[in-house]
């Protein structure tokens, strides 16, 4: 048996633990869940290629796991093994029709991505954001043009929330270890996660669409 593997193994027993110890908390929260996705009309079921910038990951390591019917959107809470420890996330994927964007990430600077591979690092013109955030970024410009002023209040206004993008994809994410505490069974992540995504899509810049439109 590999160590990755064993790792992996090791982690899933002990987050099989860790669930019956906080069943009830967990219940509701999956009940509150539910009832936000059932809104949104998504259905159970997220599957790991809905997260494809991760890579391949482990089915079971996502739970409340929730999707469109063509799996444009989906979202679910993710548990990923890092070493001796269990790193937990909960993630959000859209598609933003008609956008063809170089990859830009976009972290709060205590945390790094959660996406593997590097690229180059820039900073904006408000001192607030690049405070607080850093962005990489394939193609300066287009990060510019993506991160303008109403985007960067968007972050700011949501700033548990990361993100990664390339072509129409959008990869968000909260570290829910880094979070202010609050009670267990509120899924406050999956409330923060839909407020960028309605917010995000609604700001995308006109310029962007026009500069780095998807061509058919």
């Amino acid at each position: 048996m590999s160590a990755a593997v064993a790792v992996t193994i090791g982690s899933v027993i002990f987050i099989a633990i860790l669930f019956r110890r906080q069943a009830p908390l967990l219940r509701a929260r999956q009940q509150a869940i539910a009832a936000l996705c059932s809104q949104r009309g998504l259905l159970p079921g997220a599957l790991p290629s809905d997260f494809a910038m991760l890579g391949n990951i482990d089915r079971r390591l996502l739970t409340n796991s929730y999707a469109s019917a063509d799996h444009a959107v989906a979202v679910a809470d993710y548990m990923r093994p890092a070493g001796k420890h269990t790193q937990f996330f909960t993630l959000l994927a859209f598609t933003v029709a008609g956008l063809d964007v170089p990859y830009v990430s976009v972290t709060r600077r205590e945390l790094g991505t959660i996406v593997v591979g590097g690229t180059p690092t820039l900073e904006l013109e408000s001192i607030d954001f690049d405070n607080r955030f850093m962005v990489r970024a394939k193609d300066r410009r287009c990060a510019v043009m993506l991160l303008d002023p109403s985007v960067m209040q968007l972050l700011l206004d949501c700033a548990d929330v990361n993100f990664d993008m390339v072509g129409d994809k959008v990869l968000t994410y909260i570290n829910r270890a880094a979070e202010p505490a609050h009670r267990p069974s509120e899924p406050v992540e999956f409330e923060m996660l839909f407020k960028f995504w309605d917010g995000f899509v609604s700001r995308v810049p006109e310029l962007l669409r026009s500069e780095y439109g998807a061509t058919k």
